[in-house]
């Protein structure tokens, strides 16, 4: 919403009304990139969670995951843990052979170049944009355990590389939506600098709940008072132009379900009456990763490998971070990644897992607010869980790039204006198990790696204590295990799919105007024929790019 806001009022004969469900981007943690767990289930998060999982997240508080989701100025880019990845060429590729002409990598390219103002240490030549809104940097602080973790990598055989760059599988240190040690959202790139424009006005507090039709022409948009969406008296916007929905993978098929727009049954069962019989909600996909944590009990703090709580709060922390922009503050929790093959991946696609490294041993806060019921966690992860001395510890995680397992996002029945159910149907293809297994070995490699020998002398151990009826390291261990663990990566994308005319499953055609209606369109991660191989923060930023210079097109 941000980025289009910026673009289309470029023109001034053109008037730009943003609307926003939560509050100003104002919140302190907000510009402190460590802070960035503090505002999950926080009031700048929609705090959504999915239904009970069938075959997934059985550690989890009623077998849901805990879904957050940026409900402040710049979305989620304003929560979310700051990692810039495009994804893989073949993601793109792959977009445009399922129907979606017009987003194939070289199409794609320019936008994410045209966005972005890179200040990073190298990076290959051609594939990156300076000068853009957005700021990406390298880190300013990187553990030692973040660099014990790329060298691991490369005992292995693999390269370190520019992940955003000519090639994709490798080890790397993350780059980074952060500008000069605080959070660059799409909020601080793209709209406070334009603020001031005559013709762009912003209103927060305000929900969309549903769209005024005239005929097939969308003319406008009924708003709430977000506090109030249940209850509160409707006013409707009209809008001369185009009204485009920018809510995410969850909440623009809600306000398109509450449209009208969907499947034919849900919105009968719902009984919301129906306008259009499109495939709304359904296509769901997220990325999940499993964590497996290292604690060496014998390591001192005091040495600073990896972040702690003592670290992170000491004045010299402090400090840094204030007057130079710099220390542990200024980092991200997931310093480092690699993008791997598992041998499972598709001929035409690129690697299907995503190893996370993150140089923190998860405590009891973490956990919970991960959504794990305390006694299974304790159960899982032992004595750390109660203690409130931190170790040395660090938390590898794998992560599933290609999901075979879709799940969908449906009005509550009941009650449609209550928040809407979420299914991912996690774990459900029994291949997505396999591929997160194959990662959990690479993981054990990488642990006991000469790279990591400073930490294996001193009785690293891998903190899982599960119950089972299985060997401990069998695979059917692991298996047991990864059904009891996943975690969102945060990447929900695919319930308005893109995708040609004659795309049964597609809701929006390549030009992201919605099936069947003239003056709509969905512009956020929803409209992604799959989810790419990566973050969503930038492929959404990217279509928001391309979207605005094809609003501009067809408005000329």
């Amino acid at each position: 919403g941000c980025v289009l806001a910026n673009r289309l009022s470029e023109n001034p004969n053109v008037s730009v009304l943003l609307l926003e469900a939560g509050g100003l981007d104002n919140k302190r943690e907000i510009q402190v990139p460590l802070a960035y767990v503090r505002l999950q289930f926080s009031e700048v998060d929609w705090q959504h969670v999915t239904v009970p999982q069938k075959n997934a997240c059985l550690s989890m508080e009623d077998q849901r995951s805990r879904w957050p989701s940026g409900k402040v100025l710049g979305g989620t880019s304003s929560i979310n843990a700051m990692v810039y990845t495009r994804g893989n060429r073949a993601d793109y590729d792959r977009w445009e052979k399922m129907g979606a002409e017009g987003w194939g990598y070289d199409d794609v390219l320019p936008y994410f170049k045209k966005s972005e103002d890179y200040r990073g240490r190298g990076g290959d030549e051609g594939y990156h944009g300076h000068g853009g809104p957005l700021t990406v940097e390298d880190a300013a602080y990187v553990s030692p355990a973040s660099l014990m973790f790329v060298e691991a990598g490369k005992e292995l055989g693999y390269k370190e590389l520019d992940y955003n760059g000519r090639s994709q599988e490798g080890f790397s240190i993350t780059q980074r939506t952060i500008r000069n040690g605080k959070r660059c959202s799409t909020a601080k790139a793209f709209l406070h600098p334009v603020r001031d424009r005559g013709n762009l006005f912003v209103a927060v507090g305000k929900s969309v709940r549903r769209i005024e039709f005239e005929g097939d022409r969308a003319t406008g948009v009924y708003v709430v008072n977000t506090d109030q969406f249940a209850t509160g008296a409707e006013e409707l916007i009209r809008a001369r132009k185009e009204v485009i929905l920018s809510a995410g993978a969850v909440n623009s098929p809600k306000i398109l379900l509450l449209s009208g727009i969907g499947p034919e049954e849900h919105l009968k069962e719902a009984q919301v009456p129906l306008r259009r019989n499109l495939p709304v909600g359904r296509s769901l996909q997220d990325h999940v990763m499993v964590p497996l944590t290292f604690v060496a009990r014998d390591f001192p703090v005091e040495r600073g490998f990896t972040i702690t709580k003592t670290l992170a709060e000491s004045w010299s922390s402090i400090l840094k971070f204030l007057l130079l922009g710099a220390g542990p503050l200024s980092t991200t929790p997931v310093e480092a990644h690699a993008f791997v093959r598992s041998g499972m991946e598709a001929s035409d696609q690129g690697p299907d897992l995503h190893l996370l490294f993150t140089p923190a041993q998860g405590n009891k806060k973490f956990l919970k607010m991960c959504g794990f019921s305390m006694e299974e966690a304790v159960r899982l992860f032992g004595d750390i869980v109660g203690e409130e001395r931190m170790y040395t510890g660090y938390c590898f995680l794998s992560g599933l790039l290609h999901p075979k397992s879709v799940g969908d996002v449906k009005l509550d029945t009941e009650d449609p204006l209550k928040p809407p159910v979420i299914d991912p149907n996690y774990l459900s293809h029994p291949d997505d198990i396999k591929v997160i297994l194959k990662g959990l070995r690479i993981i054990q490699k990488l642990a006991n790696s000469s790279a990591f020998e400073v930490f294996n002398s001193r009785g690293v151990e891998a903190v899982v204590s599960l119950a089972s009826p299985h060997p401990y390291d069998s695979d059917e261990f692991w298996e047991q295990y990864i059904r009891h663990t996943p975690l969102t990566i945060y990447h929900p994308a695919g319930t308005c799919r893109m995708g040609g005319l004659d795309d049964p499953e597609a809701v929006v055609d390549p030009r992201l105007r919605v099936k069947g209606f003239r003056n709509l369109r969905v512009v956020d991660a929803s409209v992604m024929p799959e989810v790419p191989s990566g973050n969503t923060n930038a492929p959404t930023i990217m279509i928001a790019e391309k979207a605005a210079d094809m609003i501009k097109e067809d408005a000329a």
